[in-house]
């Protein structure tokens, strides 16, 4: 599929209209919500407020938008394949229980695959779910990893479930893997809303569908970490905001309190996601970035 900027931005808001959210504009880049922060760096920053329970939005429970957002914490990712200073994200929200786990995986895949909307390739999505902490008694997120697998087999997808690094030593990239706190807990910096999440990852354009056997055997093993990075590329993910809490210095959870109603925080990396859309390997080939690059190009003769 060819499209824009602009046409993947309103086929998003008009996906999440048709399940019934409100359409939400923009925050500035330097927040007006929060007079703590000197810029957005997450779509869902300006919405905290809502998911705390601390106040309810004027325009309910179903919210949706794209957000303006200015990189920090890992500003050193700047430069590669999927990563820009500043980024939008594509967001929605599920507040106080409006809807959960049921129904957002479903509709996840539904936008990515279905032809009414994208038309992504299935046979190139991957997941990645919660593995669990016993310290904490939160156990593997088998709920998700079931919703994923009825998704796939309603594609004709068998979808098998590995963990985080057995590829390493079998050459077999699970259709869904799961993945410790670092990658698949979410929270904030500092006690706040938090839960597992669910990773949803894109096999870039150029890549072929048999990697596993024309492409990993060939790698060393750091070169394969690169290799899930830059090939397999995150764009979007579904985090299932159930708790209070803090995370240890591995990112995972600790002093959980649970809540009692669970939001869905989804954001979806808008740039990363045109790319995969458009059928190209890199961020910097699509129309956000090419008209920039063609005058520098112009006038420099650099790139």
């Amino acid at each position: 599929m060819n499209i824009t900027s602009k046409e993947l931005r309103q086929k998003y808001l008009d996906f999440y209209k048709s399940k019934a959210h409100a359409i939400l504009p923009s925050s500035p880049l330097v927040p007006k919500e929060d007079p703590t922060v000197l810029f957005n760096t997450a779509g869902m920053q300006p919405i905290i407020p809502y998911l705390l329970g601390v106040s309810e939005h004027p325009l309910g429970n179903r919210l949706a938008n794209s957000q303006k957002c200015i990189r920090t914490d890992d500003i050193e990712e700047v430069g590669d394949n999927r990563h820009g200073t500043f980024f939008e994200m594509l967001g929605n929200w599920g507040i106080s229980g409006s809807y959960f786990k049921n129904e957002i995986i479903p509709w996840s895949m539904e936008f990515l695959t279905s032809k009414e909307w994208l038309n992504l390739d299935p046979n190139r999505i991957y997941v990645t779910v919660y593995q669990g902490n016993n310290k904490e008694n939160v156990s593997v997120d088998n709920q998700a990893i079931e919703l994923w697998q009825n998704e796939f087999k309603k594609l004709g997808i068998n979808a098998d479930v590995g963990s985080e690094n057995d590829y390493l030593e079998t050459n077999q990239f699970s259709r869904i893997r799961t993945l410790s706190g670092k990658d698949n807990w979410w929270g904030l910096p500092y006690k706040g809303p938090c839960g597992p999440c669910s990773e949803m990852y894109y096999l870039m354009p150029g890549t072929p569908l048999d990697f596993e056997t024309s492409i990993l055997p060939s790698l060393t093993n750091p070169e394969k970490a690169s290799f899930i990075d830059e090939q397999i590329v995150e764009i979007g993910n579904n985090v299932f905001m159930e708790f209070i809490g803090e995370k240890d210095s591995n990112k995972e959870p600790i002093n959980l309190t649970q809540m009692s109603k669970p939001n869905i925080d989804t954001g979806l990396g808008f740039e990363r996601f045109l790319a995969a859309v458009n059928g190209v390997d890199t961020i910097y080939k699509t129309d956000v970035f090419e008209p920039i690059l063609s005058v520098i190009d112009k006038y420099t003769n650099k790139i």
